[in-house]
Formats: structure tokens, C-alpha cells, sequence
């Protein structure tokens, strides 16, 4: 009896239900929801009062800029406490406490992005006092304005427009105030009058001043010789007093006119410039009484906006629009996308093969895995025919013929994975799909505290040799976004037995999070 022909079945059967039973079982056993935060970054704490449109894994900005994400959220008495997690190079300032606030201390602040809801956490690192550590409390919060507050002080400011315009409309609008304006024009056209008369009667002294003067210079020049050096000096302190004295009368004459034109022109402007003060206020008790009248229409519950005022039923419904949108924004930002690309050597093949792979990471907990391969071994097929033969001299007219077809093609993966976390250095994980391009499934253990070293087996490719095709190895990340790894591949099939090595990188691309979601937002409904 051949013990071979019957062992050798027996055990790829054993190995199959082996796998099978522990791959179950280890989905079974990861089915709960587990997180754990990231060691290269600091948490902090912040009390809120309202956390409403706020969700694990929301963003948390510094001027602007991406520089951590909410961890978790929990309520404490009654406020809510809320987990960050922050860049560790950053620093944040206790401040100087002063009053129960804490000045020019670091500041967290919910902020509202878009009209629907997006919120998000903005902090300010501050200046002065202790530096924050890992774990401390950051004690000032401030917090967005609620929309029913933007609709109360809406409704404030209408009240204030509508008082001042009642006022304005009972100084300026009434007959008593026109017949006022009136006679305040018509007093000022008689003060400029009485001002034409004071000018016009002034001149003519102002000229006979001038001929009295003159003719005393007369009379003084027929002194006698006795006092003629007295005269002489006299006559030219005379002279230069009278022409001093014309000089003053000439710019007093030339001021006169030039005031009586600006005086007139004034007048006129004032009484434009009062014309266009009517009109305006005019226009603008018009529009106040098409805002009172707006905001009555609203106060009834007329049209959209009344309705959308005073109607609970649409204010609860917009609430529930705008907290299912906010579950839904939570979820899409905690949504990681995770790119990789490897490449390997087989050392007994002498060639190389290279993976691209894109895992959509919704959880730490849960992922999906596509990878495309370009591998040297190909496809493998194998038909077995029955040929008959017409020739005479066969020993057996009918034949089996098996034939081996190896194609150049890719391969394609596509896995779902769950993990949990078992202790503080160690994860356990699995997954199950479709593993370059047939059925498989496998086992993952993350090791050490910052999971640097991760150790996989794979079985797959079921049909393509006498057993199962069983590939394991170990991968060692030497930076966050390289990797270093090494392993056997087909253990149980001696002649197509390899051992390879091999580099890749791995790293997160928000922006093909944000391609992913806008083509998908923009597919037509099918």
C-alpha cells in the first residue's frame, strides 16, 4: 500500500480545516470596536459645555493648519470631556491664572466650517506661564455661536432699526418740522441782506475817513517855519499812516465782496444739501417700513422664512439634518487611506516582484485591501484532455493529456482585515479574501509597543500545486514610512520552495481621501 498517496491528501485536508477553524474563529473574536492612540503625539484635555457636531477623529487646527484630531469624548458632571491628541513638536502655555482665566494660555475653541455642521477644533498654543505636558488640562474654552443666538440678535437689531426709524420719522417728518426748516431758511436770507446794508453803509464812512484825512495833511503843510521839522516828520508818519490806512480799507473792501459771494454760495448749498436731507430721510422711513413690515410677516409665520422661524417642527428637523451630517462628515474624516508600494528579490528565481497596494482604514480596528501585483511567476492553468487517437498501432486508442499554461499577467488582491489589540506591545489581526487573484486567508501579529515588527502567514493558491501555497514573513519598520522585510514563500512544495527579501514604503494621502470621496459623491445613481 502507497502510505504517501494516502498521508499527503490526509494533511493538506488537516492544514485546510486548520485554517479555515482558526480564521473563523479569529473574526469571530475581533468582532468588538477597539482604539489606541498614537505614542508620537501629546494628549490633552478640554471641559466643553457643548460638544454638539464634534466626533472622534474631527479635526483639530492651529492657524489653520491640520495638527492633531479628537480622540475621544466623554461626559464628566455636566460638561463634556474632550480628548486631543496634538503634534508632540508643538507647545502649548498653561498662562497666568488671573479671575479663574488664564492669560495668554493656550485656548480651544469649537469652530464651524461650513454651513452644515462641520465642526472642528481650533487651539491657540499662547505665550506665557507653564508648558502644558502630556496629559495636563488645557483650561480656557471658548465656544461657536449657536444659530438660535444669530436669530435672537438678529431680531434685537430689527427692534433698534425700528426705534430709530419711529424717532427720525417724528423729528423730520411731521408739518411742524418742515414749517421749522422754513423759517430757518428764511431767516438766514434776511440776516445776509441786513449784512448787505451793514457793508454798503460802512463803505461810504470808510471813504469820507479818507477825504477828512487827507485834507488834514492839507492844513498841516501851512504850519509855520517854526515847527516845520516838526512837520516834516509828522507829514511822513502821516503818509505812511494813510497809506497804511488805505491799504487796510482796500482788503476790508475786498474781503466784503469776496465774503458776501461765499456767503450767498454757502446759502445755497445749505439749502441743497437740506433738500437732499429730506429725500434721503424719506427713503430711508420707506425702507424701515418695509422692514417692520418684513419682520411682522416673520413673526406671523408667513413664507419661508416665518415658517422656518417659527415652526419647532422644521427647526427640530433641521437639527437632525444637521446632526445625521455631522455623524457623516465624523465619519468620512476618520477615514484613513493608507498607499504602499514593495518590491521583493526570490533568490532561487533570480527576479523581482512588485506590489501596489491602497487599504481604506475606517478604524483601528478594521481595513480593506487592494493590491495589484506584477509577478514573475504569472498565471498557471492546467486542462487535462482526453485525445483520441486514429492511429492503428496505439496500444490505447484514448489518452489523457495534461498541459501546464503559465501567462505573463497581473495579479489582484482584494482583503478585508480585523485586528485587536491584546496587550500594550502586542496585536493580533487577521484577514480573508481574495490573495493574488485566488481565494486565501491570513494571520498578522504586531509586535513591541510602537508595533515596529509585524510578523504574517498567508495560505492561498490552493490548486496550483500538489499543497496549498504557504507564505511567511516578517516586516520591520525602521521609519514611519519605510520598511525593511524578509520570508519563505511556498514552504510545503519543495520544487517551487523561495526564500526573498525586500523594501517598500507606506504613508497616508489625505488628498486621495478627498478624490475618493468626491468620485464617489459624483457617480450617477444607478
Amino acid at each position: 500500500m502507497n502510505w504517501n498517496a494516502f498521508f499527503t491528501p490526509l494533511k493538506v485536508g488537516v492544514l485546510v480545516i486548520a485554517g479555515v477553524v482558526a480564521g473563523l474563529s479569529m473574526m469571530v473574536v475581533l468582532s468588538g470596536d477597539y482604539r489606541i492612540s498614537a505614542d508620537d503625539e501629546k494628549t490633552y484635555y478640554a471641559y466643553l459645555d457643548d460638544v454638539t457636531g464634534l466626533a472622534v477623529r474631527s479635526r483639530v487646527h492651529m492657524a489653520g493648519i491640520p495638527v492633531g484630531t479628537v480622540e475621544s469624548i466623554e461626559l464628566v458632571g455636566e460638561k463634556a470631556r474632550v480628548e486631543l491628541s496634538i503634534q508632540g513638536d508643538l507647545t502649548l502655555y498653561e498662562g497666568v491664572e488671573q479671575d479663574g482665566w488664564y492669560i495668554n494660555g493656550a485656548v480651544v475653541a469649537k469652530r464651524q466650517a461650513t454651513l452644515i455642521g462641520d465642526f472642528y477644533i481650533r487651539v491657540t498654543p499662547g505665550q506665557q506661564g507653564r508648558v502644558l505636558e502630556d496629559g495636563d488640562t488645557i483650561h480656557n474654552v471658548t465656544e461657536a455661536v449657536q444659530p438660535e443666538e444669530m436669530f435672537d440678535q438678529f431680531q434685537e437689531i430689527t427692534s433698534d432699526i425700528q426705534q430709530v426709524t419711529e424717532t427720525m420719522a417724528t423729528v423730520f417728518g411731521g408739518e411742524d418740522a418742515q414749517e421749522i426748516l422754513g423759517q430757518m431758511l428764511l431767516d438766514m436770507q434776511v440776516m445776509v441782506s441786513t449784512l448787505n446794508k451793514f457793508v454798503d453803509t460802512n463803505s461810504a464812512q470808510i471813504e469820507r475817513l479818507v477825504t477828512d484825512v487827507e485834507r488834514l495833511v492839507a492844513d498841516a503843510t501851512k504850519i509855520g517855519q517854526d515847527i516845520s521839522m516838526l512837520t516834516e516828520r509828522g507829514a511822513d508818519s502821516l503818509d505812511t499812516i494813510l497809506r497804511d490806512t488805505e491799504a487796510i480799507v482796500q482788503e476790508v473792501r475786498f474781503i466784503i465782496g469776496q465774503s458776501t459771494t461765499d456767503v450767498q454760495a454757502g446759502l445755497g448749498t445749505m439749502q441743497a444739501t437740506l433738500s437732499r436731507l429730506q429725500r434721503t430721510l424719506d427713503s430711508l422711513n420707506y425702507s424701515l417700513h418695509n422692514v417692520q413690515d418684513i419682520t411682522e410677516k416673520v413673526n406671523e409665520g408667513e413664507g419661508t422664512v416665518g415658517q422656518l422661524v417659527n415652526n419647532p417642527n422644521i427647526a427640530h428637523s433641521t437639527e437632525q439634518i444637521l446632526a445625521d451630517s455631522s455623524e457623516l462628515l465624523g465619519s468620512v474624516m476618520s477615514l484613513r487611506t493608507v498607499v504602499e508600494l514593495r518590491s521583493e528579490y526570490h533568490m532561487s528565481h533570480q527576479q523581482m516582484k512588485t506590489t501596489f497596494g491602497l487599504s481604506l482604514i475606517p478604524s483601528d480596528d478594521k481595513y480593506y485591501m487592494v493590491e495589484f501585483i506584477d509577478d514573475f511567476r504569472g498565471s498557471t492553468t492546467v486542462q487535462t484532455q482526453r485525445v483520441e487517437t486514429t492511429d492503428a498501432g496505439a496500444d490505447d486508442p484514448v489518452y489523457q493529456e495534461t498541459r501546464t499554461t503559465t501567462t505573463d499577467e497581473f495579479k489582484f488582491s482584494l482583503l478585508m482585515g480585523r485586528s485587536r489589540q491584546i496587550t500594550d506591545s502586542m496585536r493580533l489581526g487577521g484577514r480573508f479574501g481574495i490573495m493574488e487573484s485566488s481565494g486565501g486567508l491570513g494571520a498578522e501579529a504586531q509586535l513591541f509597543p510602537d508595533q515596529q515588527l509585524q510578523l504574517n502567514t498567508d495560505v492561498f493558491d490552493f490548486g496550483a500545486a500538489e499543497n496549498p501555497r504557504v507564505r511567511s514573513f516578517g516586516t520591520y519598520r525602521f521609519f514611519q514610512f519605510a520598511y525593511l522585510f524578509g520570508g519563505i514563500d511556498d514552504i510545503f512544495n519543495q520544487e517551487r520552495r523561495d526564500y526573498f527579501m525586500g523594501a517598500g514604503v507606506r504613508f497616508d494621502d489625505e488628498d486621495l481621501r478627498t478624490l475618493l470621496m468626491t468620485a464617489g459623491g459624483a457617480l450617477p445613481d444607478l
